[in-house]
C-alpha cells in the first residue's frame, strides 16, 4: 500500500494525479485514466471544501487488489453522497471497472478500480469442446474438495464446456479474477474433481458482508450429472458456512422456471422478496431459447446459518404489508414495531454508493441514519442514474426506530420493497428497496413455485408500477401547472 499526501491547489492535484498514473501504470493498466479519475474527483473535493487548512488535504491511498488497483481518495469537505458525476464517463467507456463513495465517519472516501491487463482475460475456448445436454453420462471417479485459486483455469473451462458463453455469471469466465477472489477469502466453494484435475462440478459462495453470503454459482458437467454431486457440494459447502461467522445465506432463484425456488424451499429457505430487472439480459441453457427479451430478473431466498436473537424493525408504512408477508413464512423471531420519532436523530446520515458498470446497477448503503435520510438518498439516486444506472438498490438499517419515520418518503423517489435480511451486518437487520428506470417489466417467462412466491413477486411488481404511474402524474401536474403560470403571465 501506498500512500500520498498533498494540498488541493493545482500543484497538489497535479502531484495526486502523477501518482496514480505511476501506481497504476506500474500493474499495466491505463496510468492516463487513473490520472484523470484522481484530478476529476480531486476538483470534486476542492469544489466541497471550505477555507479551513484541514479540509483541503487530500490523501491519496493505492492498493493492491487482486486484477485491480484500488485508488482511494481521501477529502474533508461537505459529505458525499456517490462519486463525482465527472467520473461517469470513464465507467461508460470502461477505463475504469468501478467506483464508490462513502463517509467513514471523519472524512470523505471516494474509490476508484483500475483493470490489470489480467483483470479482462477471458478462458480460451479454442481447444474446449462443448458437451451436449444428451450426452453419455460418466461413470469416472471424482474427488470432492475447497476450491483452490489453482482451479480457477479448469472452473471457467467447465463452466464453457456446460454453457458455452451463456453462463448468468459472466465473472467466472475470467479465471484470473477468479482466482484472486478465492485468495482474498470472499469466494468460497467445493468441487468435483477427476483424477487429471478437471473441475466437472461446483457449488460456491461469495461473501456479501461479513455476515452474510451469496451462495448458488453451481455447475455441473452433463456427463456427471444424476450421481448427486450438486447436493453433496451443496452439503460440504453449508458445514463449511456454518462453522464460519457467517449468519445466512442467500440465494437467488430464477423466476425463468420452478426448479431452483423449490429446491431454495426445500432446503428451508425463504422468499424474502424479488431483484426485478436485476442484470443484462442472459441466455439460459435448457430454459430460454436463445436471450431473454429483457434484463434478467430473480426471487431472493434466505436460509439461517445461526441462531437468531429477537429483534424489532422499523418499516416504513408502505412497505409494512409486503415485509409482514414475508415475515410470516419465516421462523425469525422479528416483530413489527409501530412508528416513532427518536429525538438524538443525528442530522446527517452516512452513506456509500457503488455502480456497477456491467449490469448498469447502482447501490446505495445507508449506515448511519439522519433527518437528512431522503434528500441524501434522492442525490445519491441521481449520482448513479448519471453514471447510466438502469436500476438501484437502496439498503437502509431497519433496527433503527427512526426508519419508521424518516423513511415515509422514499416512495416519493420511486424506491419500491425489493427484500428484507436478519442479521446483514455488524449493525443489524437490513431492508432493501429498489428503483428501476423501466417499470415496464418483461414477464412471460416467469414461473412461481407456489401461490406465496408468486404474489409476493406481484405485489412487488405493482408496488413498482404504482410508484411509477404516480410519479409520472406529479410530472405531468407539475407541467400543466407551469403551462398555466406562464398563460396568466402574459
Amino acid at each position: 500500500m501506498v500512500t500520498v499526501r498533498a494540498d488541493s491547489d493545482d500543484s497538489g492535484i497535479a502531484v495526486i494525479s502523477a501518482a496514480a498514473r505511476a501506481a497504476v501504470a506500474a500493474s499495466g493498466g491505463n496510468g492516463d485514466a487513473a490520472a484523470m479519475a484522481l484530478q476529476l474527483a480531486a476538483m470534486d473535493a476542492r469544489r466541497r471544501s471550505n477555507a479551513s487548512a484541514d479540509s483541503v488535504e487530500l490523501e491519496l491511498i493505492v492498493t493492491d487488489d487482486g486484477t485491480e488497483v484500488r485508488l482511494t481518495l481521501r477529502d474533508h469537505g461537505e459529505p458525499l453522497s456517490g462519486p463525482a458525476a465527472a467520473l461517469a464517463p470513464l465507467l461508460e467507456l470502461e477505463l475504469m471497472s468501478s467506483s464508490q463513495a462513502r463517509v467513514d465517519g471523519q472524512s470523505n472516501l471516494t474509490e476508484m478500480w483500475f483493470p490489470k491487463p489480467s483483470h479482462g482475460v477471458t478462458l480460451d475456448e479454442s481447444e474446449i469442446e462443448l458437451v451436449s445436454e444428451d450426452a453419455e453420462l460418466s461413470s469416472e471417479e471424482v474427488e470432492l474438495r475447497e476450491l483452490r485459486p489453482s482451479d480457477a483455469a479448469a472452473l471457467t473451462r467447465s463452466i464453457y464446456r456446460s454453457y458455452g458463453w451463456t453462463y448468468p455469471h459472466p465473472d467466472l469466465y475470467y479465471p484470473e479474477q477468479v482466482a484472486a477472489s478465492i485468495e482474498s477469502g470472499r469466494r468460497v466453494g467445493e468441487v468435483a474433481v477427476t483424477a487429471d484435475g478437471e473441475v466437472v462440478a461446483h457449488w460456491g459462495a461469495i461473501y456479501l458482508t461479513n455476515r452474510v453470503v451469496e451462495s448458488g454459482l453451481a455447475i455441473t458437467d452433463p456427463r456427471f450429472r444424476r450421481r448427486g454431486i450438486a447436493g453433496q457440494l451443496l452439503g460440504r459447502l453449508e458445514v463449511r458456512l456454518q462453522a464460519s461467522h457467517a449468519f445466512g445465506r442467500v440465494g437467488e432463484p430464477v423466476l425463468t422456471h420452478t426448479a431452483t425456488q423449490d429446491m431454495a424451499l426445500k432446503a428451508g429457505g425463504a422468499i424474502v422478496g424479488a431483484y426485478l430487472s436485476y442484470g443484462v439480459p442472459v441466455a439460459q441453457v435448457g430454459i430460454t431459447e436463445g436471450m431473454l427479451r429483457g434484463r434478467r430478473s430473480l426471487t431472493v431466498a434466505y436460509f439461517n446459518l445461526a441462531s437468531l436473537a429477537e429483534e424489532t424493525l422499523y418499516i416504513p408504512r408502505p412497505y409494512e404489508a409486503i415485509a409482514q408477508a414475508v415475515i410470516a413464512n419465516t421462523t425469525w423471531p422479528r416483530i413489527i414495531g409501530s412508528p416513532q420519532r427518536v429525538q438524538d436523530t443525528p442530522d446527517e446520515s452516512v452513506i456509500a454508493t457503488k455502480f456497477d458498470s456491467f449490469n448498469r446497477r447502482g447501490e446505495i448503503d445507508v449506515k448511519v441514519l439522519g433527518r437528512d435520510l431522503v434528500d441524501v438518498v434522492d442525490q445519491a439516486m441521481e449520482s448513479v442514474r448519471r453514471s447510466g444506472a438502469e436500476v438501484i438498490h437502496v439498503r437502509l438499517p431497519v433496527n433503527d426506530p427512526a426508519l419508521s419515520v424518516l423513511g415515509e418518503g422514499l416512495t416519493e423517489l420511486g424506491l419500491a420493497y425489493a427484500a428484507i435480511f436478519p442479521e446483514f451486518t455488524d449493525e443489524g437487520d437490513a431492508l432493501v428497496l429498489q428503483w428501476l428506470a423501466d417499470p415496464d417489466v418483461e414477464t412471460s417467462a416467469w414461473h412461481y413455485a407456489n401461490d406465496d412466491v408468486e404474489a409476493l413477486v406481484m405485489a412487488i411488481l405493482s408496488q413498482i408500477r404504482e410508484l411509477n404511474e404516480r410519479g409520472a402524474e406529479q410530472r405531468r401536474r407539475a407541467a400543466r401547472r407551469a403551462t398555466l403560470f406562464a398563460a396568466l403571465e402574459r
